[in-house]
């Protein structure tokens, strides 16, 4: 996992610290690719199930993990949570319908819907942290909003676990990315002509 961004040392969040943990993946994460990287975990540990203390954590929804639809229910409960607290983390990232093996993505973006949630938690949460799932770069129009971002890719069926040490303290997030993150599509060379699946 590698820490890219903590404004105002808004990481690690500390045990007393009221948080609010949003998003679709903070209780069913996606750890893994599709395709032929797919194994059938023993065991699969959440950052929710990692978390030895929630006192002073809430969880909200606010989104799906594995749909691009903004739901107006979720979405105020998730908003409602982040003025409640000291911090929000979102918990972002890839459905696997977005990204696997034998295709091309036309595009970088997060689901619309995680976009949004993410541009109204920021507004109702200054300190807000963004951990993203997903196997590839990603477009991330709020970059400039958010205090702290962390990449965790798809870790594994122990993520959670990784997340919650890295998050809290109890690990330093010491990994480097091993791809240039570009700020959108068309500051790829790629954009210039995709191919056609069999040709590029």
């Amino acid at each position: 996992m590698v820490l890219l961004k903590n404004e105002e040392k808004v990481l690690p969040l500390e045990k007393n610290e009221k948080v609010a943990f949003i998003g679709g993946f903070v209780k069913n994460l996606r750890y893994q690719g599709g395709g032929s990287s797919h194994v059938n975990s023993f065991k699969v540990t959440s950052v929710w199930d990692a978390l030895t203390e929630k006192e002073n954590v809430i969880y909200a929804e606010g989104f799906s993990s594995e749909t691009d639809v903004y739901d107006e229910k979720l979405a105020a409960e998730a908003i409602e949570a982040a003025k409640q607290v000291d911090k929000a983390v979102v918990f972002a990232g890839l459905p696997e319908s977005f990204e696997s093996e034998g295709y091309d993505r036309k595009h970088m973006h997060l689901p619309e819907c995680q976009n949004k949630l993410i541009a109204e938690i920021v507004k109702a949460q200054l300190n807000t942290i963004v951990v993203l799932h997903n196997g590839a770069a990603v477009e991330m129009p709020w970059l400039k909003d958010v205090k702290g971002l962390v990449e965790a890719y798809l870790g594994g069926q122990a993520v959670g676990q990784a997340e919650a040490n890295i998050l809290y303290g109890n690990v330093n997030p010491s990994g480097k990315l091993a791809e240039t993150l570009p700020i959108k599509l068309e500051d790829n060379p790629s954009y210039l002509n995709f191919g056609d699946g069999d040709k590029v």
